[in-house]
């Protein structure tokens, strides 16, 4: 049995030899970010610093240059000494432990020709406090879960969901075509990692793939309303024009903020398209070739956040300053030859 210190905290716990670290937190009731327990999603990320430390199988989550960084994943990684880590995160995001809630279907609309979007209604009286960047967990019948990033900076009455039309996505199929009107739907959350540093002066850079568009959306959406603080320029990459289902909006918010920049980029683009075209990440990279002092932010299919997070490091970014949020779906925003 190792024990486990958490940098800055009073509080410490025991791990097995058998069990993981994130296993270990959660049985002893510590709260601990995590999402997919299974090594895909990076919710989990924290800093070894010291100790030793075998994953169960090589995390696929993470880049080598954060494993060269001390970056482990609690959900594959077990304890062989006892151990410092940090886990790099508010106070506040400890207070917000997942709870499960009703929630009513008050409005779906189409947003694009393979994108909906759901507005939940919270019960009344009911807080569900999250940080702009989380998400929330379906809890289906069948005792399945479906993940949806929340699209919208918390109002205390309604949650914003973009959901994505995919092939054998058969809970977007039924929202869209079968769930009955103001039905009731159970959830659970808030959940994961991915949140906006209010506290960082940095300039952002925020870069989305697809309907990775939702948890970008909530965190300018939370920054706009107080005031942009901070240069922000946002990438977001599609496929086609017609997928760009929130283009309007971000153009209006542009005008509105002078320290807000919005870049679209398509890789399957018609020939008239006089935007930016090709990898979105290496869009941003023409715009900024060097990215010493800035901080990123990246959300969409795990092709994109596998090469963003490779390419941006060895561009100068700190990993300490690199979040992100990989989706399991798709890959309809990158160009075929991928």
């Amino acid at each position: 049995m190792h024990q486990v210190y958490l940098a800055g905290r009073d509080n410490s716990f025991a791990a097995g030899a058998e069990e993981t670290v994130l296993e270990a937190g959660l049985r002893q009731h510590l709260t601990l970010p995590f999402g997919c327990k299974s090594g895909g999603c990076a919710s989990c990320r924290v800093r070894l610093l010291q100790g030793e430390v075998q994953h169960r199988l090589p995390p696929p989550a993470l880049s080598q240059a954060e494993l060269d960084a001390g970056y482990i994943l609690m959900c594959l990684a077990e304890a062989r000494s006892d151990l410092v880590l940090d886990l790099h995160q508010p106070a506040r995001l400890e207070r917000l432990r997942p709870r499960q809630l009703p929630v009513r279907a008050q409005a779906r609309m189409p947003l694009s020709h393979d994108v909906i979007g759901l507005t939940l209604k919270l019960p009344r009286g009911e807080r569900f406090d999250y940080m702009p960047g989380q998400y929330l967990d379906f809890l289906l019948e069948d005792g399945k879960r479906r993940s949806f990033s929340i699209a919208n900076a918390p109002n205390g009455e309604t949650l914003e969901l973009h959901l994505r039309i995919a092939p054998g996505g058969r809970f977007a199929h039924w929202v869209r075509d079968q769930m009955p009107e103001r039905a009731i739907l159970r959830i659970e959350g808030p959940l994961g990692a991915f949140y906006l540093r209010e506290d960082s002066p940095r300039p952002m850079l925020l870069m989305a793939g697809g309907t990775g568009m939702a948890p970008i959306k909530a965190m300018l959406e939370s920054q706009l309303a107080r005031g942009l603080q901070r240069p922000a320029h946002l990438f977001w990459g599609v496929r086609s024009r017609e997928d760009l289902y929130l283009d309007a909006q971000l153009q209006q918010w542009t005008q509105k903020h002078a320290g807000l920049r919005y870049t679209p980029v398509l890789s399957d683009p018609d020939a008239d398209w006089q935007g930016e075209r090709g990898f979105v990440h290496e869009a941003l990279l023409r715009a900024y070739p060097r990215l010493d002092g800035h901080e990123i932010y990246m959300s969409g299919p795990p092709v994109m956040v596998r090469s963003g997070k490779d390419a941006f490091i060895a561009a100068g970014l700190d990993a300490d300053h690199l979040f992100y949020d990989s989706f399991d779906y798709a890959f309809e925003t990158w160009p075929a030859n991928n």
